[in-house]
């Protein structure tokens, strides 16, 4: 290679360009970023030298699809609402940054050099994939559109969350939700492992990156036979469930430890018959007849069921806590963010506060949460 090796740009668009590029290439010293370079002769001609694209934008590439859909720079400046000199000043920087004409001008029209025509269709895809993208994100940002996965405690999952899903499905229809219910130790691993975004259930202690808020208090109630001698009392004191055949939910379960908690401070030695780590097979075991259990509010069967009565307990009264969880770095998403609104609008509505009347209700607690 030649020891005065210099460098030339390759073609420009216009003879005017042409002169002044002359001029400059007088004091260059090395190549212009964004261009390619081909040796000059006594060098390997073929050699082409890429040089960084980084300088190009996408305000360049929206003026080329465009001049070139339109077949005119004045109806593309008209198009883009930009003057004919700054649409033709983003071209002359793509072609600069390519190296390589775009467009043969004449005086009557604007025809597409070959390069230009066979990189069109790839150019417009990128811009059409870019506006839909931005489209998108606005959405999602407006919370139009989304997903979110939540794990809850099946009362929760079963008695709270649909009532949650259909206000959301009017307020929010394009964000998708998914549910997950376990028991409360399955909440805490499913969030905790990043599987879902959001949890609602008792407890989690011993994690500080999980942030929570307390927004309702769950009352727990004596479930009976309806031919059980007690199921005619209208309350119940704990003391009188001593002797009693009681399903017990199973230890992995929140509500077993605060059944256990209760029974060892007020030392009431309970008869467990079965333990069952479903709702719906303790329902059923009572409503036979095999013996009572105790569920909160949320857990409880209908107030008019055929085989079941509810009676509060007291002496002491003991409600279980309800908390929403979330991981405390990052905040929550957009979706996330609709998902405790409708949580919001589902609390306040009245036919929920009917539905649930042993359950208190907390909204303010909800509307003080940070989606950043």
């Amino acid at each position: 290679m030649r020891s005065d090796n210099k460098f030339n740009g390759v073609i420009n668009s216009s003879k005017k360009q042409d002169n002044g590029e002359k001029g400059a290439r007088k004091s260059r010293k090395g190549p212009v970023p964004g261009r390619l370079f081909r040796l000059k002769s006594g060098t390997n001609a073929d050699m082409v030298v890429p040089m960084s694209s980084h300088n190009v934008n996408l305000r360049q590439v929206r003026a080329f699809v465009t001049v070139a859909e339109k077949g005119s720079f004045v109806r593309a400046a008209a198009t883009l609402n930009m003057s004919q000199s700054a649409l033709s000043q983003c071209i002359r920087q793509l072609e600069d940054s390519i190296g390589s004409s775009l467009f043969s001008r004449t005086t009557r029209n604007v025809a597409l050099t070959p390069l230009a025509t066979s990189f069109l269709p790839p150019l417009r895809d990128l811009l059409l994939n870019f506006d839909k993208l931005m489209l998108d994100m606005h959405d999602a940002v407006s919370r139009k559109h989304g997903h979110v996965a939540i794990a809850c405690l099946p009362s929760v999952a079963s008695r709270l969350m649909p009532r949650v899903l259909a206000v959301n499905e009017q307020h929010f229809p394009g964000v998708r939700v998914t549910i997950m219910d376990a028991n409360m130790k399955g909440v805490a691993s499913l969030l905790l492992s990043n599987m879902v975004e959001l949890a609602i259930g008792s407890t989690i202690t011993g994690f500080p990156e999980l942030s929570s808020v307390a927004f309702a208090r769950d009352q727990l109630h004596a479930v009976l036979p309806v031919s059980h001698p007690l199921a005619r009392k209208r309350k119940l004191a704990w003391d009188e469930i001593a002797s009693q055949s009681f399903i017990a939910m199973s230890h992995e379960t929140g509500m077993r430890e605060i059944i256990d908690e209760v029974v060892r401070a007020r030392n009431i030695p309970l008869n467990i018959v079965s333990e069952v780590s479903n709702l719906s097979t303790l329902s059923g075991m009572v409503e036979e007849g095999l013996g009572m259990a105790i569920l909160p509010g949320l857990s409880l069967p209908h107030p008019n069921h055929p085989f079941i009565r509810c009676r509060p307990l007291i002496d002491p009264q003991v409600s279980r806590t309800i908390r929403l969880f979330w991981r405390r770095e990052g905040g929550l998403s957009p979706a996330a963010a609709a998902i405790v609104s409708s949580l919001q609008v589902a609390i306040a509505n009245q036919k929920l506060g009917t539905a649930f009347h042993s359950i208190s209700w907390d909204i303010k607690a909800l509307q003080n949460i940070s989606f950043g």
